[in-house]
């Protein structure tokens, strides 16, 4: 295990739910039919199942069809994180001096962010001191090169960029317009060469976060770009050369280890459901398991082999790892078995609407996982999953599921 030691949850609060549930209580909903209520506002193609923790069904609304988890899916690569590479673990990177360059070998680090950037400058800078060095090597072999996740497109947005084995700032730059400048949009990240041309050539006119596109070596060379930049405010003398290449054998100058553990990795992963952190998880639990490069083949065919080891988990069909991909499939029984397996974990969930939960968001599906403690039914897993644009569905029928159970439905 060397390289490891775009959807928007809905929004609003638990005070929302309350209102839903006491509209409903005020308009007079019998006990009896909340459960009709339940089916019409789910729809046709509406999924809506609650199970106990005995695994006794309490509520079965189009449970046995299949559908889009959307980033719910991302609970599965949490859960796969977990099992193969531990909570305790860190990413590394590693960096080597090969004469007047420095070699930095990246293990698909997903927080290889700029106050990371700091740390690192300051081991290096103690290690180097004295020493000028020509220009950065970028080596990224450690995934496969142009790794194409299946939902990713190549626009400039955020929640298009790339997913590689040396990554900084996510893929992406923040650059803003003052007047006729280009500058950097956060103070703890110098603005470099490669993102103030790539600023002007989008024409940004105010703040813009873009992504580094899968275009000639972006990444490599804004990962370049940086790492000298913060080493030169670290006081060390960097050229401006940077290009690509494979580290030499033996022990690296030095390893760092990301200050957030995988623990904090997922947290924030599943708080943003950050698309890009998420696969850089899941390509490095296939390069974990199956050995290195990373690819997606590799990741798939674990989450397909973890599947098959837990027969309850049947029904899923893992694409990708975030979750964006149309062609990701689940059961509800498959989802709450998930459910089932992370509870444990479920402290790593968003608490949202007043219970810890994760949602999906794509343009034809809203969907929304988690743990709702019952008076009658202790902690029940729920599964929710509607179509349509209008993401307070999913909100109004965990409203009414809660109601119903409340009232001693089931």
């Amino acid at each position: 295990m060397s390289g490891v030691k775009r959807l928007r949850p809905g929004s609003g609060g638990h005070g929302v739910v309350a209102a839903l549930i006491a509209s409903l209580l005020l308009a007079g909903n019998a006990r009896a039919d909340l459960p009709s209520e339940i089916r019409r506002l789910a729809g046709n193609d509406g999924v809506v199942y609650v199970v106990d923790s005995g695994n006794h069904v309490l509520l079965d609304v189009g449970g046995r069809q299949a559908f889009v988890p959307a980033s719910t899916l991302k609970v599965f690569t949490a859960l796969m994180a977990i099992d193969y590479l531990g909570l305790d673990s860190h990413f590394r990177t590693e960096f080597f001096l090969d004469h007047d360059r420095l070699i930095v070998k990246g293990y698909g680090d997903p927080f290889l962010v700029s106050e990371e950037l700091d740390r690192i400058g300051s081991e290096l800078a103690s290690r180097l001191a004295g020493k000028r060095l020509k220009g950065i090597v970028i080596d990224d072999s450690y995934f496969e090169p142009d790794i194409r996740v299946p939902g990713i497109g190549e626009s400039a947005r955020v929640y298009d960029a790339p997913n590689s084995a040396v990554a900084v700032n996510f893929n992406t730059i923040n650059v803003a317009r003052q007047g006729g400048r280009i500058v950097s949009a956060e103070a703890q990240t110098p603005l470099t060469a490669m993102a103030e041309r790539l600023a002007r050539q989008r024409r940004i006119r105010s703040t813009l976060r873009i992504n580094l596109g899968q275009r000639d070596g972006e990444a490599a060379r804004y990962a370049g770009e940086l790492i000298a930049a913060k080493l030169r405010e670290h006081g060390m003398r960097v050229g401006s050369d940077v290009d690509t290449g494979r580290a030499p054998a033996g022990p690296p100058l030095y390893a760092h280890s990301n200050s957030r553990d995988l623990n904090e990795v997922l947290r924030e992963m599943l708080y943003h459901s950050n698309n890009y952190v998420a696969n850089q998880v899941f390509l490095a639990i296939g390069a974990a398991v199956k050995g290195p490069p990373a690819s997606l083949a590799k990741s798939i065919a674990v989450a397909n082999q973890y599947v098959a080891g837990r027969p309850t988990l049947k029904g899923l069909v893992i694409t990708e790892g975030s979750g964006i991909s149309y062609d990701n499939r689940a059961t509800a029984p498959s989802m709450a078995a998930l459910l089932q397996l992370f509870a444990p974990y479920k402290d790593l969930l968003r608490q949202k609407h007043g219970t810890p939960n994760k949602t999906g968001t794509l343009l034809a599906a809203k969907s929304v996982i988690g743990y709702l403690d019952t008076p009658d039914h202790g902690t029940v897993r729920f599964v929710i999953s509607v179509g349509g644009p209008q993401e307070s569905r999913r909100w109004r029928v965990l409203a009414t599921v809660e109601q119903w159970l409340n009232q001693g439905g089931a």
